[in-house]
């Protein structure tokens, strides 16, 4: 993104669900706190509210800092009631999208998931993939076959995809009846 282009809250986060779009993350969190110091706060807030009591946020996008920290129990927890919403539910197990700059003239771009595992392994209904210096290699992946549910939190991964294929078919497989 650049200063003066003009897109839909909506689109925004597209972006920062679908490819971990940090210059839509700022300007979203710019757009709905006022300024970051306040989302943070509202975040914060939330998820206190949630029940979230090892996660504390001191910025809006998910940058290293001591003071900004989850666990894979509360990463678990915020992502099966952020999959109640739709909106949330539809755009993280979308493969591509487009988002519309509406400034002068109207382009289009498109956005290509960063989750590996869509549309590879059967499935695969998203959720996030993430990446810093600190947190490494990271993802939150739910899997739904044959009636059975699976979600997984990878932190810190070297090989992520690897790592989560292979517990995916172990899951999988644990929770199969036995005959």
């Amino acid at each position: 993104m650049k200063a003066g282009q003009v897109f839909r809250l909506e689109d925004l986060l597209k972006a920062m669900l679908i490819v971990s779009a940090n210059d839509a993350c700022l300007a979203a969190v710019e757009h709905v706190g006022g300024d970051e110091a306040q989302f943070v706060t509202l975040m914060n807030a939330k998820a206190e509210a949630l029940g979230l009591s090892d996660t504390h946020f001191s910025n809006g996008c998910g940058f290293d800092n001591p003071d900004h920290y989850s666990t894979a129990e509360d990463l678990a927890a915020l992502s099966v009631m952020a999959l109640d919403q739709p909106i949330f539910r539809q755009l993280v197990r979308e493969e591509r999208a487009i988002i519309n700059h509406l400034s002068t003239v109207t382009v289009h771009m498109c956005l290509h998931n960063t989750n590996r595992l869509l549309g590879r392994i059967p499935g695969v209904e998203g959720i996030k993939t993430g990446f810093t210096s600190k947190a490494g290699r990271c993802l939150i992946a739910k899997v739904s076959q044959n009636g059975s549910d699976l979600l997984l939190v990878i932190l810190n991964s070297k090989r992520r995809w690897n790592t989560a294929t292979n517990l995916i078919t172990y899951g999988l497989q644990a929770a199969e009846p036995l005959h």
